[in-house]
């Protein structure tokens, strides 16, 4: 592959990213209780607002939860996480936008769906190539038979026109020869001598 073409999936894979944060937050605006947890690998869910109550579990990184309520005194919120278990954790690990663990394998998957795309343009143009060639060597060999057609042509026609000029000139001489005969025939006939007629008168 290209650098070119790895600038071009890179690029992709970036506007991709933009375009699902963007959506996210288009989300958010709508749905205003959706929230993500950042990307450390979990936090803890709290019983209460604040570290010093009971860990319920915890809560890994990217996760989606439905924010619930907010206590500004210690920065902690209610959530429901994914598993509809209900608990209180640290603010700070809290975003609004999702987190870029989850959209890795989305980027990923994209990422192989694009290389696979590339990997078939190039097939299709492999193909396309070969049938230029192919198309180029069958033009060639027209364009030859072409040239010998065209060659044959003009001898035939140059051919045919001296033939034409020869039948012109055979029947030219014929008449010339027909005219002779006839004129030698005219001068021949106005010299024989001519018979006299019989005179017999009955009395």
């Amino acid at each position: 592959m290209t650098s070119k073409q790895l600038i071009s999936i890179f690029t992709i894979m970036l506007s991709m990213l933009f375009i699902g944060q963007g959506n996210s937050q288009q989300s958010d605006n709508s749905d205003a209780k959706e929230r993500y947890i950042s990307d450390d690998l979990f936090t803890f869910l709290h019983a209460g607002p604040g570290r010093n109550f009971r860990i319920l579990g915890s809560v890994v990184a990217g996760s989606r939860v439905t924010l619930l309520q907010e206590d500004k005194d210690s920065n902690f919120i209610e959530v429901i996480d994914e598993k509809q278990r209900k608990g209180w954790v640290d603010g700070q690990f809290i975003n609004t936008q999702r987190s870029l663990r989850a959209l890795v394998p989305g980027l990923q998957e994209q990422f192989k769906e694009a290389s696979e795309t590339v990997q078939q343009q190039r097939r299709d143009n492999g193909l396309l190539n070969q049938q230029i060639a192919e198309l180029s060597a069958t033009n060639k060999e027209l364009s030859r038979e072409l040239k010998k057609l065209q060659t044959e042509n003009l001898a035939i026609s140059e051919e045919l026109s001296d033939q034409d000029q020869t039948a012109k000139l055979q029947w030219f001489t014929r008449g010339g020869i027909v005219a002779v005969i006839s004129l030698l025939l005219g001068i021949i006939l106005t010299y024989l001598p001519k018979k006299r007629r019989r005179n017999d008168n009955w009395m």
